[in-house]
């Protein structure tokens, strides 16, 4: 089985050309924010074309058909939030930590790599003479939150961003919308000022479009969770994150919310896929990541705004948390 290696890291065209295909692949720039290239490696023939939209999403878009059994090996860096839809064949990834799982078949993943994985992928015989299309949207979890209009990220997709394994998914099959919304990208045929415009609002759409079915999806898995429920978890999340630097205890947020105090255990792990300090921490040591990045403030600073009294203790939660010393973001 023939084997390519590319680094996941690298969003640029010229590296994917030199790494992927080891040659002088041909670069088209068919517009000033799109860049596009095709190849043929002895039948495996597709193209690749990759573009930045004005609402800060950035938009990958592959197009392959495999001729002969083929493989491909990823060296993954720590990414933003991706929103991959795949239509066509199963393929069969592996990452370094020991977890598989198929990607295609008509399936949509949300999912975020923490640390840097290598990812080994590979085709079979059963995907011999069939087209395979996939389309890659990522974006920064604060940037998703503007475009919400929200304070915090909806639920499944947080329970992503806080969970601390080394690339934490969540996948469910394509809706219809999804179909849809997919092959108008794929088949856009605008031409001059008008693609950028139309790609980017096809782009939101689909982002809105995958972010509802995330949230369907979380409504059916919740059967044992009423919307009364629901309700009340939400507004326990919204006062323990509106008091990040002094929380309250578990008592308080209880009756904060109107619900007891398993109610609110159980249901707040079920809902938010964490325990309730748990889940605040996570959250803690996100905003301090934010806030270092900014070069605003320096680490002891950083620690008390998100409520670590003790700086070693920051360090020590932060080291744990993205496997980096706070002293060395930003």
């Amino acid at each position: 089985m023939e084997t390519m290696r590319m680094d996941g890291s690298e969003r640029d065209l010229e590296e994917f050309a030199a790494g992927v295909l080891r040659s002088a692949a041909p670069i088209e720039a068919p517009t000033p924010f799109e860049r596009r290239m095709r190849w043929d490696l002895r039948g495996n023939t597709g193209s690749i074309s990759a573009f930045s939209l004005r609402s800060g999403i950035s938009v990958t878009v592959t197009r392959c058909r495999w001729e002969r059994a083929s493989g491909m090996v990823i060296d993954h860096a720590p990414m933003v939030l991706e929103f991959v839809l795949s239509r066509g064949p199963h393929m069969r990834v592996r990452s370094s930590d020991g977890d598989g799982y198929l990607l295609g078949g008509g399936t949509f993943q949300i999912g975020q790599v923490k640390r840097p994985l290598q990812l080994v992928c590979a085709w079979d015989e059963s995907a011999l003479g069939q087209d395979q299309d996939n389309l890659c949207l990522t974006i920064d979890g604060r940037r998703l939150c503007e475009l919400l209009g929200a304070k915090v990220l909806p639920a499944p997709i947080q329970r992503i961003v806080a969970d601390t394994g080394g690339y934490p998914r969540a996948a469910q099959a394509m809706s219809p919308p999804l179909y849809r919304l997919l092959d108008e990208i794929l088949g856009c045929d605008a031409r001059g000022l008008s693609r950028q415009l139309h790609l980017e609002a096809k782009g939101l759409e689909l982002m809105a479009a995958m972010v509802d079915q995330l949230e369907e999806g979380e409504r059916e898995a919740s059967p044992l969770l009423s919307q009364h429920d629901i309700a009340r978890l939400e507004r326990a999340r919204h006062t323990l994150l509106a008091r990040m630097v002094d929380p309250p205890t578990l008592p308080e947020l209880a009756r904060h919310a109107g619900l007891n105090e398993v109610k609110l255990k159980e249901g707040f792990r079920a809902l938010f896929g964490a325990p309730v300090f748990t889940y605040l921490r996570h959250h803690r040591l996100d905003e301090a990541q934010r806030l270092l990045r900014q070069r605003a403030c320096n680490v002891t600073e950083v620690a008390q705004r998100v409520g670590y009294e003790n700086p070693s203790k920051f360090a020590a939660a932060f080291r744990k948390r993205f496997g980096v010393s706070p002293s060395t973001v930003g």
